[in-house]
């Protein structure tokens, strides 16, 4: 016997669920003394943010109003000493975990080896299930669909103080910016307001094809090309061509969430392993689909829908020595639940944004 599991997967080719919860938690680690009052605080506002100006150094009270330019839903600060001996940046992971489930995550004015432990912490989180994503600068080896690697070389800001900086400086307000879109909107050729211009890159797409985000300027304004995160190596089944989008990302991590939540709460231990308690569990989860397709983060004309998983049921009791399981119809399976587990499937369809236009026009 082990320790309960909840597995979800995506593969691409509760009587209720809870309504979608607001999801734009932008996390800024950063390194401060200047207060030792606490490591973890949540603004929701940046009224409350001017009630603690006390609390940081000048640039990190910068950061925190950065995260807040774009509309972030929540704004989580966690601090940790100036001194990186004593406090080695893996120490404000263990703070991140233990007081929220998901969000971006990034670093203040960190070093690269502060974003590569970054990099790898998320990596390892996201092989646990978990939904944390991270913005980082200029790492080497990346490869994930929760790490967006930024690597524009200098911004300039647009207010009078700060003028040209590197790249890094930009990655609290790039936080702000991925969690006020999460799932209701794409992020592609979003203003970047706060700057004035950018240092471009060679070639945008040959960067982007390597898995990395860039900015560009246009006429008045500083935007993102496109909303691609660091993910790489595909397989054409549960790692896809789309989810090297940040927009799919964000649907698949809420539904995720949300699913796992609720069967945690409600159903887990509460209701008996049968068929019938089976189905209440899989309409919720329909009901749930509808509800996101309403929203627009599903596409509400494609049959978005869960059932039980017959071919996965089939096999194990066919591998647990019943021979005879390989000659049940589907509706044999789907009553013959199996011990403790529910084997479940489902086929979505995520609702993207109009990015790419094709438009012949023919003249008279």
């Amino acid at each position: 016997m082990k320790s309960p599991v909840t597995e979800i997967n995506f593969e691409q080719k509760a009587t209720t669920l809870p309504e979608r919860s607001e999801r734009g938690y932008a996390i800024l680690i950063m390194r401060d003394d200047t207060s030792a009052l606490f490591n973890y605080k949540m603004y929701k506002d940046i009224t409350e943010v001017e009630e603690d100006t006390d609390m940081y150094s000048k640039e990190n009270l910068q950061y925190i109003k950065d995260a807040f330019e774009f509309g972030t839903y929540r704004v989580v600060v966690v601090k940790i000493g100036e001194d990186k001996d004593a406090n080695p940046i893996s120490g404000a992971f263990k703070i991140v975990q233990n007081n929220i489930y998901t969000g971006w995550i990034t670093i203040c004015d960190g070093i690269a080896e502060d974003y590569s432990t970054l990099t790898s912490w998320t990596k390892s989180k996201e092989k646990e299930k978990k939904t944390y994503k991270a913005v980082v600068y200029k790492v080497n080896t990346t490869d994930s669909m929760h790490v967006v690697n930024f690597i524009n070389e200098h911004i300039t800001f647009s207010d009078g103080d700060r003028g040209e900086q590197t790249g890094e400086k930009y990655l609290p307000s790039l936080a702000g910016i991925f969690a006020s879109c999460n799932v209701l909107k794409g992020c592609v050729n979003y203003k970047c307001t706060n700057l004035a211009s950018v240092e471009e890159v060679e070639d945008n797409d040959t960067e982007i094809e390597k898995g990395n985000f860039v900015l560009y300027n246009d006429k008045d304004y500083v935007r993102i090309v496109t909303d691609v995160n660091s993910l790489q190596s595909i397989n054409g089944s549960t790692l896809t061509e789309d989810m090297k989008s940040i927009e799919v990302v964000e649907a698949l991590d809420l539904i995720r969430d949300d699913i796992t939540e609720v069967f945690k709460e409600t159903y887990q231990s509460n209701f008996k392993n049968g068929y019938d308690d089976q189905i209440l569990f899989i309409s919720a989860i329909n009901g749930y689909f509808d509800e996101l397709a309403e929203s627009k983060v599903l596409d509400k004309d494609y049959e978005n829908k869960s059932d039980v998983n017959v071919e996965k049921q089939k096999k194990i009791w066919i591998s647990s020595g019943k021979s005879e399981a390989a000659n049940w119809d589907d509706s044999t399976v789907k009553r013959k639940t199996y011990k403790r587990n529910v084997y479940l499937s489902g086929d979505i369809k995520v609702l993207q944004s109009m990015v790419n236009l094709y438009f012949d026009i023919s003249l008279f």
